[in-house]
């Protein structure tokens, strides 16, 4: 993949559309961030969406500024990926400094949407052992942090994406689609779809132009997927607190 790059005078500014299309994954998780969080203050509702929001807006504004457009200032050595392999785990751990915000949080979001998934459907799910799902979180998202730590690749946290999307949220909503027909189910399940676009264009690496690449297609299916969220969010705050069938 060719590098591309701006340079205002003696800023350089690499990957500009990759930061950019981050940015815009940013605006939206900060917007739906303080929309869910003014609903969710107003019905004394659980905050798991609006967590999920926040982590996720502060994962792609790192992903923006310190894995692409200034990712020469906090990781200056270019190293092939067989002399990296070759690497001792500390130095890995330093090369990869700069990416373990955006790493660290999107795992951390993304425990928080399975955590909302399970809430949203045990309103409509009154035989859903809510237990065993926590359970499950809980030891898959501690397995998915420390393998992070460990491999050090983002391959990790998108394994950690393909879980919460796949067999936790989509199976639900299919089941709560299909007996209540609920506003957010659909708004989930459409955004889990179009998720599913992101895989072939970064397997392939596909491209519009160098100025276009397979992150910035991603981000871009990942931008309205968030808003996508947003709406199921908005939804889930609609609903009375009284009609909860579990604790926040």
């Amino acid at each position: 993949m060719e590098l591309t790059q701006w340079i205002f005078g003696n800023t350089i500014i690499l990957e500009p559309m990759t930061a950019l299309t981050d940015f815009i994954v940013t605006a939206v998780c900060i917007f739906g961030f303080f929309k869910l969080k003014a609903l969710a203050k107003k019905n004394d509702n659980s905050k798991s969406f609006v967590y999920f929001f926040l982590f996720m807006g502060l994962g792609t504004f790192f992903a923006a500024l310190m894995s692409h457009a200034f990712s020469y200032v906090f990781n200056p050595e270019k190293l092939s990926k067989s002399e990296i392999a070759m690497l001792e785990w500390s130095d890995k751990f330093q090369i990869n400094l700069h990416n373990m915000p955006n790493w660290i949080f999107n795992v951390i979001s993304v425990t928080f949407f399975e955590i909302a998934i399970i809430k949203q459907a045990k309103k409509y799910l009154e035989y859903l052992n809510t237990k065993f799902y926590f359970s499950i979180i809980a030891i898959e998202s501690t397995l998915i942090f420390a393998a992070t730590l460990y491999i050090l690749k983002y391959d990790i946290a998108a394994a950690h994406i393909g879980f919460a999307l796949y067999l936790i949220e989509l199976p639900l909503q299919i089941i709560i689609i299909r007996k209540y027909n609920a506003k957010e189910a659909k708004f989930l399940i459409i955004g889990t779809l179009l998720m599913l676009i992101t895989a072939p264009v970064m397997a392939l690496k596909l491209q519009i132009t160098k100025w276009f690449n397979f992150n910035d297609i991603s981000h871009v299916v990942i931008a309205v997927t968030m808003y996508l969220f947003f709406l199921a969010g908005k939804e889930f705050y609609k609903i009375d607190n009284s009609k909860l069938t579990i604790d926040n």
